[in-house]
């Protein structure tokens, strides 16, 4: 007979954990000073992860971060710093390397808390966790509408979730991460059956095209169908005609196309419009100053890199400006191309190497098992492609899901696509 008194303490343990999966991945914003509280609560959660065993691949990861970590500090008294007044200390040279040291530390607690919490559960059960986390997701996506409709309408006048020209960006800081934030809940509503699926994914994707208006957002939900129905593609393409095969290509072209011209255009005329706005970050920092900073940083440390979290204390070197203006009073930033650019950069061939090598054995573990798992896996890497940094909690829960999924056995493990 069942216990009626400990279905419903795990009926509260799962919405417990779920709640706080959620937290995680929709209030980065949610901060004291520079801190994250999200963060602090999973650092806080530490002596409990690492005092039992841990999975081979977290430790791999933990150990290559603190290798990271660990270098940079050696390597600073040899690197050249530039300053800004006004900065918090904790952007200062050594405290930003341990602050971004701590918030790896804190993606990789989240990843081990998914896959502890998952250990002991059948495979039926984890999908039903994956489900309420979307669900609760779409929950907070609806608060967020409501508050953006009324702000839209005058009802409220002004509202966080909401910045220039009414672009929405929820509980982050610009709408493109938002947008790839909402990217991932799309991902995940394929890991379960539903009959709303196809509702909540045209609400998601109306949401990234139309009112964060996420160009990275967009262009990964594209490449993540791609990737979904390759082979289906293929052996279909085959038997297509010549007009459909090229009105199906001019279609594609235009698409990404049109997504990657807001970017050319903005490189193309980047020279003259710093002379007009010299203080306007969203010009002179991120992404677009960072394609003509960053690969300088490069050539400069190919081995070692420039160090974790450096990057904004050295990129107003007067080597890598050239014609960008030094960032704004109290202003920090990062290049803006994810997280794989910025091993590359922060970390060097050092750390970029085995860290792909530790993606590679992964996902060669993935194929081997045949439950389709790989395509998740390389949503994980998509995200820190196309402009999330590596230090972003999400993409760790899917790395965490997917880790789970992956040590059942195939008597219950079905496949998942």
């Amino acid at each position: 007979m069942v216990n009626p008194s400990k279905t419903n303490l795990s009926t509260f343990k799962r919405f417990s954990f779920a709640i706080f999966v959620v937290f995680c991945i929709q209030f980065t914003e949610l901060k004291i000073d520079v801190i994250k509280i999200a963060e602090i609560s999973l650092l806080l959660t530490t002596p409990f992860i690492y005092g039992k065993f841990v999975n081979r691949w977290i430790l791999r990861l933990l150990g290559l971060f603190t290798i990271w970590f660990v270098l940079t500090i050696i390597c600073n008294p040899f690197r050249d710093f530039y300053l800004l007044s006004e900065v918090s200390i904790l952007k200062t040279p050594y405290i930003i390397s341990f602050g971004r040291y701590l918030e790896l530390l804190a993606c990789i607690n989240l990843m081990a808390l998914i896959y502890s919490y998952f250990k002991d559960l059948s495979y039926a059960e984890i999908l039903k966790i994956v489900k309420l986390i979307v669900v609760l997701n779409i929950c907070v996506l609806l608060g967020i509408l409501l508050i953006y409709g009324l702000h839209r309408i005058g009802f409220i006048e002004e509202t966080y979730i909401s910045y220039v020209n009414f672009r929405l960006r929820g509980g982050y800081s610009e709408g493109g991460p938002f947008g790839l934030m909402l990217s991932f809940i799309f991902i995940l509503t394929f890991m379960y059956k539903s009959r709303y699926k196809g509702l909540v994914r045209f609400l998601l994707a109306i949401t990234i095209v139309f009112f964060a208006r996420s160009k990275a957002g967009i262009l990964l939900i594209i490449i993540w169908y791609i990737l979904m129905y390759y082979k289906w593609l293929y052996f279909k393409i085959r038997r297509l005609n010549i007009i459909i095969l090229i009105v199906g290509g001019i279609i594609t072209s235009i698409v990404f196309v049109k997504l990657a011209s807001f970017y050319i255009n903005d490189i193309k005329h980047i020279k003259e419009e710093v002379v007009k706005r010299p203080t306007d970050i969203n010009l002179v920092m991120g992404r677009i100053a960072g394609i003509f900073i960053f690969p300088d940083m490069i050539k400069d440390h190919p081995v070692v890199g420039i160090g974790l979290g450096n990057y904004p204390l050295m990129r107003n070197n007067p080597d890598y400006l050239d014609f960008i203006p030094v960032s704004p009073k109290g202003k920090t930033d990062a290049h803006g191309f994810g997280g794989l650019i910025q091993l590359l950069v922060d970390g060097g061939l050092i750390i970029f190497i085995p860290f792909l090598v530790i993606m590679y054995l992964f996902n060669k573990k993935l194929k081997k098992q045949g439950y389709n798992l790989e395509i998740y896996h390389y949503a994980f890497l998509l995200f820190f492609t196309l402009g999330v940094q590596i230090y972003f909690l999400y993409p760790w829960v899917l790395f965490g899901i997917v880790l789970s999924l992956s040590n059942k056995t195939k008597q219950t493990c079905k496949t998942i696509v």
